[in-house]
């Protein structure tokens, strides 16, 4: 029995780990393989050649060798710049330079060998472009040299999707149609947002980190991979930059306000709400020990303040006092306490007026609306409709913004087998750890959810890459993604419902009241 249950053990570890492992091949996204055919001069395949791929900043290795039809496979290769090396008995070396190879590309390099000595090379440096010739999928590729010379405002990391062929971004950001949080997102091949509700460009549920740290971006929108399959909308994925044999930094501060920014097109009048912005970053990177281990740093703080003018519409004090009549306009309200038959018929009969007398309240409304008041108070007449009146609450709305980043990451090279990677982010909100403004304005602070400051999202990566041999790759990648904020109105946990004499509700938040069948 003792060595059934053993036997039952080991065949469960077995296939725990075949699961992981074929869970960890999936999660590749954030890096490039190549992929070709060695042959000789006369087309005949070469099995057995030794292929070596060098990342030329870092000096990590790649290897691997051609099967029997003369094909090789290198996965993994961070994104940067590549020596291609093949090695063959009877065969001069041959040594390609200049290949670049960038996030989630799958570039063919075949090559073709010259009869000679190992010991003769033949090095081409010259050579036209490759192309992804291996993948149905389309999209848009921006480096970081790129990126910081485009004019994005505020340094947010979704607003280079404004230069990606498919995307449209009106209320938003959307790829070939799809709903904004159809959109996957992914840093260095790890989910970056919440899962249920969070969309790219929602920096309280989606990881938004510096430009400056991002070694490239890429925004799959057709033929996404089916390891990315839950991303209906498409892929938005990047990858941080790493350190190299060399040291270097950047520093960079941007700032502006409104008397700075140019009025649209149709604006004719001045612009009258303040803003103000100011953002400044550095990153450094260099190698703690040459040809193995790298580290990188980078940093950015974000201040922004933000003030408009605000035009909502709230209940009058006539309808505070129950006459919806509005001059004459209202559409007729009807007493549901003269209901009643008439033939074939359910008739009712309109209030005198449209307007409805308080003895007629409820008891908990009436304290709704004169003790609390759920609504502020109107500023100006609005223009009356029959629906009542529009536009007639104007006031100054304000927001503040306060917030730093930090990247840390660190590679290392064991062997030409053998390399891992591990990475923490960090997003600090300090909007001046006070309440921001809340869904709505029109509704008191009192009732709308309002976001708590402050607000920190960690993002954690470690990953393990292993050649096993030519035809078997052991990857393991771990993500840790934590978001900690809370949106609480003023009157949690005040047990309104009892003051209310609402009887069996929940003490902890405000009951909420429903329009149910338009009565």
């Amino acid at each position: 029995m003792l060595l059934a249950n053993r036997t039952r053990i080991i065949v469960r570890v077995v296939a725990l780990l075949a699961l992981v492992g074929g869970f960890a091949l999936g999660q590749t996204t954030g890096t490039a393989t190549l992929v070709g055919t060695v042959t000789d001069a006369t087309g005949a395949v070469v099995p057995g050649a030794k292929v070596r791929a060098v990342d030329v900043g870092r000096s990590f290795v790649y290897e691997t060798e051609t099967n029997s039809v003369g094909a090789y496979y290198l996965p993994n290769l961070r994104s940067g710049n590549y020596e291609l090396t093949v090695e063959a008995q009877g065969f001069k070396t041959f040594v390609r330079g200049g290949i670049v190879a960038r996030i989630n590309e799958q570039l063919r390099v075949d090559i073709e060998l010259e009869l000679g000595s190992v010991a003769e090379s033949v090095r081409v440096e010259a050579a036209p472009p490759l192309l992804e010739t291996e993948t149905a999928g389309s999209g848009q590729i921006l480096e970081s040299k790129l990126v910081v010379r485009l004019p994005v405002m505020q340094k947010f990391m979704h607003r280079v999707l404004l230069y990606m062929p498919g995307m449209t971004n009106i209320n938003g950001q959307h790829a070939v149609g799809q709903r904004q949080r159809a959109i996957g997102y992914a840093l260095d091949g790890v989910n970056a947002k919440e899962p249920v509700v969070g969309q790219v460009g929602d920096f309280r549920r989606t990881m938004i980190t510096s430009l400056d740290s991002i070694q490239e971006f890429k925004m799959w929108t057709t033929g996404t991979p089916a390891e990315f399959g839950h991303s209906a909308g498409g892929l938005f994925t990047a990858v941080f930059k790493s350190g190299t044999n060399e040291f270097h930094g950047s520093v960079e501060d941007r700032y502006t306000n409104g008397k700075l920014i140019h009025r649209a097109f149709l604006e004719q009048l001045p612009r009258t709400g303040a803003f103000d912005y100011h953002e400044w970053g550095a990153t450094a990177s260099g190698p703690i020990r040459k040809d193995k281990t790298f580290w990188f740093f980078g940093f950015q703080q974000h201040w922004e303040k933000v003030s408009e003018t605000f035009i909502g519409t709230v209940p009058s004090p006539e309808m505070y006092a129950g006459d919806f009549s509005f001059g004459g306009r209202g559409l007729p309200i009807y007493d549901p306490a003269s209901t009643r038959q008439e033939g074939a018929a359910w008739v009712r009969d309109p209030f005198p007026g449209n307007r409805i007398p308080q003895a007629r309240f409820d008891p908990v409304a009436r304290k709704v609306i004169t003790e609390l008041k759920p609504w502020r108070d109107q500023t100006d007449p609005g223009t009356i409709t029959a629906n009542g009146p529009v536009n007639n609450l104007t006031i100054p709305a304000f927001g503040a913004y306060d917030f730093r980043r930090y990247d840390a990451k660190i590679d290392h090279q064991f062997s030409a087998m053998h390399k891992i990677f591990g990475r923490y982010s960090l997003v600090d909100h300090r909007s001046l750890d006070r309440p921001i403004r809340p869904l709505r304005e029109e509704i008191n602070t009192k009732f709308g959810n309002v976001y708590v400051q402050p607000i920190k999202q960690h993002n954690i990566v470690i990953s393990d890459t292993y050649t096993i041999g030519p035809t078997m790759i052991n990857e393991v990648r771990l993500g840790f993604n934590r978001r900690f904020f809370t949106a609480t109105p003023e009157t949690y946990g005040q047990d309104w419902a009892r003051q209310l004499g609402i009887p069996n509700a929940s003490p902890l938040t405000f009951p909420d009241f429903l329009n149910a069948g338009g009565a």
